[in-house]
This record gives C-alpha cells, structure tokens and sequence, in this order.
C-alpha cells in the first residue's frame, strides 16, 4: 500500500477517513475508547483486515477473548482472519489472562513488547491493535500508576514503528474517557465511540477528540455496525454544486405533467411531491417508475408504507405490470418500515442498494413515515445526508411527504428536504358546491421555467389526467378555497371546505 500524502495511513473505514481528512499519521499511536457494546473492536479489527487486504500487515494483541472467537465472530462480515493469518498477513498474539497471571495479578509487560515484536517482524507489520488493554491496569489502584505504566508501555511500543490502535473501556458515555484515567494524555490520539441510548433505541456515535499534530472534524458523526461489511460512518453531506450536471431532461410519465415541468426534470434532479393522503402521491412515483422502465432503465422503487404484494396490487389497477420488469432486473421494490430500523442504518441499508442494483431513477414513498418514528435532529440529518448522497450519484429521485390534514395549509416549505428539492409538486384537495376536486401546482422547478397556474387533474382508472387550469377559484393552496365568479346576484361564492 502506498501511504497517504503527508505521511497518513488510511484507517478502511468507510466515511471515517474523511472525518480524519485523509487518515491517521503513520507511526502514531491512537486511544479507541467506549463503553461495552460501542464497537471497539470491531473498528480494530476493520483497521487490520483493510491493511492486510491492502499490502499493510498487521498484529492483533487480544486481552479478552480468543483468538478462535474472534476469528469466528467477525466471519459474518466476510473478513476471515484466519486466512489471513494463514498467509502471513496478519499474527495474533494471545494475551487472555492465564491461571498464573490471575493468581498473581500481575502482567509480564517485558514479555509482551517481546510477543508484539516477533509477531510485527513476523509478517512485516506496520498496523497493531491492542484489544482491550483493561487488563494490564488491573494491579493498580492510583492513577499516576496506571498513568506510569501505560506510558512505559508506550515507550516500549513506539520503537517497533507501528501505527497502533489500544482500545479501552470508558465507565459511561459521558464520564471519564477510560475507566482507569490518565490514558488519554499519553497516547498522540484520542477516538471516542458512543452507544446512548435515546428514543428507545441505541444510536452509535464517534468523536475524534485528540489528533495530535492533524487537523480532523469536530464533533460527533453517527455510524452504524453493517451486519455484512463492518462499521461505517453516516456523515451529513453538504451539498456542492456541480457545474457539469446533466441538461437531459427525463418524463415524469405524464406528458401533461412534463409540459408543466417545462419539459420533464433533469436527468439528475430530485423532485418532491407533496400533498394529503389520497391526493395520488404513489400514483405519479408509479407513472414516473413506468416511463423509466418503457425507456429501458433501472428503477429502484422504495416503500415506507406499503408492501411490495400491495404496491404491485395498486399498481395493477391502472394498468400498470410491475412484475414483468422485476423478472427482467429493470425493477426493485424494496419495502422497509422505519419503526423497524434505526435512521443511520437505513440509510446504509439504502446506499448499499443503490451501488448493488445501480439504478437510473429511484422513488421513495414516503418519508413522511420515516418522520413519524423519528427525532427532529435525526430526521434532518438523514434527509440531508440522503438527499446529498443521491445528488452525488446522479440518480433521478422522487420523494412523497404526507401533509397533515386534508385541505392543505401546510407547504413544503415546512420541509427541511424543500430547500434541497429541485422540484416541488403540491397537491390539493378543494371543494366546490360540495363536489371534491383535485388540483396541483409546480412550486418549483431549479433552472427551469415552469407552470405558474394551478392545474385541475383526476385520478381515472388509467391513472392521473390533467384537466387543465383553474380558473374563477383562489387560496386552494392554503386550504381556503373561494370562488371568485359572481353569482347572479353579484356576489362572491365561498366554497364550503373540506373538515
């Protein structure tokens, strides 16, 4: 492996070397402290095999199980120690306490440097993990003493030219950074991992407290433990404008629609559709998913409300075939429902989807029901995160978002994801002479001339038909629909609203 510029070595870790901005200095020792359960050492163990698989060889020092437990472990993640072991890529030095150890309680620490040292000249290895070291402390009962050996230790360690990894065990989440203290002082960084409970559920955080010499990102990132490649960091993206991005405009698979959009939406849009329950949300996702698919790309089709059996139900009662097109690998659908999963984890879950199956367009229904079981900051952060993810992969995406009552009054706006949208549609409910209507306006279109007139439109069993404009009615938008045609009277009819 060729080592990162400025002498950094690449810790493996999806989205954490960014965080580290490029990864960690060579030759440098880190202290990976958490509570029990934050994911210590599987974050070693990833640091390792990545080096092992990338020309780094590496040494394992386990204080606290096997080395046939970890190896068994971790195989759920694809990552076979001991094959890698096997090859010389990487030595694990047992160091679980033994009898005469306990009945002594005291650690032969000479003796370890001396393990760390063959195993390193061994494989020719250039990564350690110390795994947790809570046991080498365990005789002493003053700080300054642990403070004094696990400088020495250091002392020992840094000659070999290693960049190291010690994990360590902290008392709590919000208490003192290793259960023994002092630690933190000595070593040249400083990883935080956090498992806190909030909401009825566990959310993973990691905080780069110390990176002696470094610069690094400041605060906590959330991450999740994927049960099939590891940990890997969720970062809330920023969005960047790209000057080269697409000028292809796509269908919506409604001609009438496209000529409202001002032709259909860019190829690498994100379009929202916004309205109350029932007002055909699902119906334009389906419509946009079918001119995808009659345009022969991938469509990848993501539920949040509705079962996969459901969804090609209703689809078959405009119809619409989803199955051929799955049978073909044109379509996905992929149903989840939010209250199952924790935020950081979908949203793995969903990039991990998008680079298997590559798709060209993507609708997501809805997320509303992802905001319901969700806390405010998280649901933010995900929508962002998400939303600047697609932006970056060029997929065209169509999201759904409920309002909360009938008649509207609510706008998009309200929406932290409206100011990233590139499109908005707004549907409505509105009533006249106690005939219930449906209308829809383009709130927005980013670059793109649009339709300023709110447009009546039905939903027919072929699917959704554009009437035309409305004319002689006004606040439909705001939930206060008014006729504005006089009467023969000469005044002014209110429509009576929906309740």
């Amino acid at each position: 492996m060729i080592p990162a510029a400025g002498g950094r070595i690449e810790v493996g870790i999806p989205g954490f070397d960014e965080l580290v901005h490029g990864g960690l200095l060579r030759g440098r020792s880190t202290l990976l402290a958490g509570s029990t359960g934050a994911g210590k050492t599987v974050f070693g163990l990833q640091f390792l095999v990545h080096g092992a698989l990338s020309g780094e060889h590496g040494v394992l020092v386990t204080f606290a199980e096997r080395p046939e437990d970890l190896i068994a472990n971790v195989k759920s993640f694809g990552w076979d120690l001991g094959a890698l072991v096997r090859d010389g890529r990487l030595a694990i030095v047992d160091a679980t306490p033994t009898e005469e150890m306990t009945l002594s309680g005291r650690f032969d620490l000479a003796g370890l440097t001396a393990r760390i040292s063959h195993a390193l000249d061994k494989v020719n290895g250039t990564r350690l993990f110390l795994d947790p070291i809570d046991a080498l402390f365990e005789e002493f009962s003053a700080e300054v003493e642990v403070r004094h050996a696990f400088s020495a230790m250091l002392r020992t360690l840094r000659p070999l030219g290693a960049t190291t990894l010690i994990a360590a065990e902290r008392p709590d989440e919000n208490g003192a950074v290793t259960r023994y203290g002092a630690k933190e002082f000595a070593v040249d960084n400083v990883i935080l991992l956090r498992n806190v409970r909030a909401d009825e559920r566990r959310r993973r955080t990691v905080e780069v407290l110390k990176l002696r010499g470094a610069d690094h990102h400041k605060g906590e990132t959330p991450f999740v433990i994927d049960k099939t490649s590891g940990i890997e960091v969720v970062p809330v993206s920023p969005i960047e404008v790209d000057a080269s991005r697409s000028t292809e405009r796509i269908s919506l698979g409604n001609a009438d629609l496209d000529a409202m959009c001002g032709g259909g939406i860019y190829r690498d849009a994100l379009m929202m559709i916004t309205g109350a329950t029932g007002t055909g949300k699902t119906l334009i996702g389906l419509q946009f998913l079918v001119a995808g698919i009659d345009a022969g790309e991938r469509v990848l089709y993501l539920s949040f409300e509705e079962s996969q059996r459901q969804l090609e139900r209703n689809a078959a009662a405009w119809g619409m075939d989803l199955k051929t097109p799955e049978r073909a690998g044109l379509l996905q659908i992929v149903s989840r429902y939010p209250a199952r999963v924790g935020l950081e984890d979908l949203r793995v879950e969903l990039k991990h989807i998008v680079e298997a199956f590559q798709p060209t367009r993507m609708v997501l229904d809805s997320l509303t029901a992802i905001e319901h079981n969700s806390p405010p900051k998280a649901f933010r952060e995900f929508t962002v995160g998400l939303s600047g993810y697609l932006k970056g992969s060029g997929v065209a995406t169509m999201m759904t978002t409920t309002l909360p009552n009938l008649l509207g009054g609510d706008h998009a706006t309200d929406l932290h994801l409206s100011t990233i949208a590139d499109a908005i549609l707004a549907m409505r409910y509105f009533d006249i002479d106690s005939e219930v209507r449906r209308a829809i306006l383009v709130l927005k279109t980013r670059g793109s001339q649009h339709a300023s007139q709110m447009h009546e439109y039905k939903i027919l069993e072929t699917g959704m038909s554009v009437v035309g404009p409305i004319k002689g009615v006004r606040g439909i938008l705001a939930g206060l629909a008014q006729q504005t045609t006089s009467g023969s009277n000469g005044d002014t009819r209110a429509s009576r609203l929906l309740e």
